[in-house]
């Protein structure tokens, strides 16, 4: 995701459809992961923004999270989401 879209709750909305998703498919666990590079430290915390819990963390900052897709809350309530696998190509 570019940054320029980040803190505008584009990744709420991202993350609001993916849960969702998730929960149609019977998927209770999301599991996400942050390696640390020059470029992607303004997202060091993002999954625990999101509500993930974090379940480790390495010496080199590699960490990994999780998310209960049966608790977790829409955050999303500014952009509005529409499914567009009904459009066809032209």
């Amino acid at each position: 995701m570019s940054c320029r879209v980040l803190k505008r709750d584009m990744e709420l909305a991202m993350l609001d459809r993916l849960v969702e998703r998730c929960r149609a498919q019977g998927i209770k666990t999301i599991r996400g992961y942050y390696y640390p590079t020059a470029k992607n430290n303004m997202v060091r915390e993002l999954y625990g923004f999101f509500g993930f819990t974090k379940v480790s963390e390495d010496a080199s900052g590699n960490t990994v999270w999780t998310l209960d897709t049966d608790t977790y809350q829409p955050r999303n309530h500014v952009i509005r989401v529409t499914d567009n696998t009904a459009l066809s190509a032209e």
